[in-house]
Formats: structure tokens, C-alpha cells, sequence
């Protein structure tokens, strides 16, 4: 039989025994799905190609792991959404960092909102941000790729591997959460 009638379970097994062209072929079957996912989550070819590489590296090296009776396109879409988190979360930190540098070494603009203005932003920024932190980690991932990053609910189903309905309806108790908590916050604030 040869590698590309194999099926997932097959071709698993023959991975864990470390057989190269079994590697060479589940590279050949997911790469597709893994660049996909990426693309969309990162919304950058280049990006998208160097998490394709990283997640096969990963999966390489944590295959001893893998359950070879479990399909392999969720372990693939879960390892390729967990990258793209990373390489997002990572790319947020620069880029909040380079706006820092940039704010400090900016001109003074006359049409730039006072200090005071700045400060109440700045804390109603950070308010969000502490709150947002309370939810659970896949909530903040969801609402994350889809305010965020602008991913369509459809998209963010795929990215995670969650159905649409189920993306909609976390993403409707995450924001009615983060509603009830700063309520109360705001109201003492009018």
C-alpha cells in the first residue's frame, strides 16, 4: 500500500516508528491546512510560512506523544492555532512597545487629547485589559481573533476547530461578562 492511500492512523503509526517518507508524506497532506489556518490567523504570507515550518517542527518533536487511533486534522489545527497565538501574542507585545517609543519621542500635536484625556484612556485601557485577563484563556483567545485580529466568526471556527455556533455563543458570554464586571466600575465613574 502505498503512502498516499494511507490512512491517518497508518500513516501516525509510521510516523511514531520514525519512518521518513511517512513524515515526508503527512507533511504533503497537511501543509495546506496548516499555511491556511496561518494565513488567516496571521493575515501575512510570510508569517504564515515560518509558522507553517514551526508547527511541523513541533509536531516532530512531540510526536511520541500523539495518539496514533485519534485523526490527526484536529492535533494538526489545534498545534497551527496555538502557534499563530503565540506568534500574535508576540508580535502585540512589539508592537505595543514600538507605539510606547513612538509616543515618548512624538511632537507635541495640537490636536493630541490632554493629558488628562490620555491618562483616562490610558486607564480605561488598562481596566479592559485587567478585566479581559480574568476570563479563561480560550475566551481571551476568542474574543482576541475575532476584535482583534477581525477574524469572521466562520473564521475563528476553523482556527480553533470549535463549530460557529459555539464560537458565537462564547464569545456572547465572554463580552457579557466583561459587561457585568466593569458595570459597576463605570457606573461610579459617572
Amino acid at each position: 500500500m502505498g503512502l498516499e492511500s494511507s490512512t491517518e492512523a497508518d500513516l501516525a503509526r509510521r510516523c511514531r516508528r520514525g519512518e521518513a517518507d511517512a513524515w515526508g508524506e503527512l507533511v504533503r497532506r497537511f501543509t495546506p491546512l496548516v499555511y491556511r489556518l496561518s494565513a488567516r490567523m496571521l493575515r501575512d504570507g510570510a508569517e504564515a510560512e515560518d509558522v507553517s515550518q514551526e508547527v511541523f517542527l513541533r509536531m516532530y518533536r512531540s510526536f511520541d506523544g500523539y495518539d496514533p487511533t485519534r485523526p490527526l486534522a484536529p492535533w494538526v489545527s489545534r498545534t497551527t492555532y496555538h502557534a499563530c497565538l503565540r506568534r500574535l501574542q508576540s508580535a502585540a507585545r512589539r508592537v505595543g512597545q514600538l507605539e510606547r517609543e513612538a509616543s515618548v519621542a512624538a511632537d507635541v500635536d495640537p490636536d493630541a487629547p490632554s493629558p488628562e484625556q490620555s491618562a483616562e484612556a490610558n486607564e480605561a485601557a488598562a481596566l479592559l485589559a485587567r478585566v479581559v485577563e480574568e476570563l479563561p484563556a480560550q475566551d481571551r483567545a476568542l474574543l482576541d481573533l475575532r476584535y482583534r485580529e477581525g477574524l469572521s466568526d466562520a473564521e475563528v471556527s476553523e482556527a480553533t476547530g470549535m463549530p460557529v455556533n459555539t464560537v458565537k455563543t462564547r464569545i456572547f458570554r465572554a463580552r457579557a461578562k466583561l459587561r457585568s464586571w466593569l458595570a459597576p466600575i463605570l457606573r461610579r465613574g459617572t
